[in-house]
């Protein structure tokens, strides 16, 4: 089925297992130094590494991580992770605080793009979010999200990844479903209660125990478009590039996206102007409208990190190239968690 394509690159046969993330770990700890704190472990089939350069400080420590159903492709992904890690690490060495907000055209990183379409457009999607939320978002089942072409699926089966699955909670086979097509909203997760969303069948994304499954997306995978990212750079002109992804979340109709940095781009180069910590907050559907190009350098990140909704976690895979923003706030990271305590209830 030609919707149930994958995007991001194909997965790794497995291996041997233990003693090749073992190795691939030795390898990591000798390039990273000894300040790295390195953890793994093996839980439920899914094997899990997490790497932080330095105490864990929110929006200040490099941190990277992988998990997947299969101790190979785990390994595989290390010396990207490691190259990432080092780069951030001299990015930072760079880094300046944020002292107010910024606006401007931004290109988001393949990192930073996944968590946007995981909040925007995953989560959105979700049936009962969109019951509650749509009348808010100002945006139902076939409107337009953006005029670029963007494409976003979620393929629960995709293994190895983190989230995937054979059978949901309510033992329902999963299929493949596109959210958005050529950017308009074009179809909803559900589960059993809200099949009636989905043609009167389930999708198979019903997750949670008995009694309290809600509908959640899973491997999330955002279609490659014609760009480069260096044609992208030429577009941005005099911006922002958006770099390593630290959090996002969801405060019901807006988004908010953290970044460990933002580095100045003039005359569609990158230069050595780098800000941080920094975080983008803005109502969903005004940021959807904003992509403008959608890029061809897909990443996978098939996270060590649980995605949380309503006390219930599910792991989480996020397949994107970069996006491009005609225009976006970058804010301090700080200014905005204050902004966002306030706006919480209390628990």
């Amino acid at each position: 089925m030609a919707d149930g394509r994958p995007h991001g690159p194909p997965a790794v046969p497995a291996g041997p297992g233990e003693d090749v993330v073992g190795a691939a770990l030795a390898r990591a700890r000798a390039r990273l130094g000894p300040g790295a704190h390195v953890d793994h472990d093996e839980h439920g089939g899914l094997c899990r590494v997490r790497i932080r350069l330095g105490p864990a400080r929110h929006g200040h420590t490099p941190q990277w991580g992988v998990a997947a159903h299969d101790s190979a492709y785990v390994a595989a992904e290390l010396d990207g992770g490691v190259a990432r890690l080092l780069d951030d690490r001299a990015l930072l060495a760079r880094r300046r605080p944020l002292t107010g907000p910024l606006s401007g055209p931004a290109l988001l990183t393949p990192p930073a793009a996944g968590i946007l379409v995981h909040e925007c457009f995953g989560h959105t999607s979700e049936a009962d979010n969109y019951l509650t939320q749509r009348q808010a978002l100002g945006r139902s089942l076939g409107d337009t999200w953006t005029t670029a072409p963007l494409t976003v699926r979620d393929r629960p089966t995709a293994r190895p990844y983190a989230g995937s699955y054979l059978r949901d909670d309510e033992d329902t086979a999963p299929r493949t479903v596109t959210l958005v097509r050529d950017g308009r909203w074009s179809a909803l997760l559900t589960s059993r209660a809200t099949r009636a969303l989905s043609g009167g069948s389930s999708t198979g994304h019903g997750r949670g125990a008995r009694g309290a499954v809600a509908p959640r997306c899973s491997v999330l995978d955002v279609e490659p478009g014609p760009h480069t990212r260096a044609e992208l750079l030429e577009r941005v002109g005099d911006g922002w590039l958006l770099g390593s992804a630290v959090g996002g979340f969801s405060v019901r109709e807006h988004l908010i996206l953290e970044a460990l940095w933002a580095r100045r781009v003039r005359d569609g180069r990158p230069t050595d102007d780098v800000v941080g910590p920094v975080a983008v907050c803005a109502p969903k559907a005004a940021l959807a409208r904003q992509i403008a190009a959608v890029g061809g350098d897909v990443r996978v990140h098939s996270s060590p990190y649980s995605c949380v909704k309503d006390g219930h976690e599910v792991g989480s895979t996020l397949i994107s190239p970069s996006l491009l923003l005609a225009r976006c706030v970058v804010r301090p990271l700080e200014q905005v968690r204050r902004l966002v305590r306030r706006a919480r209830p209390p628990a």
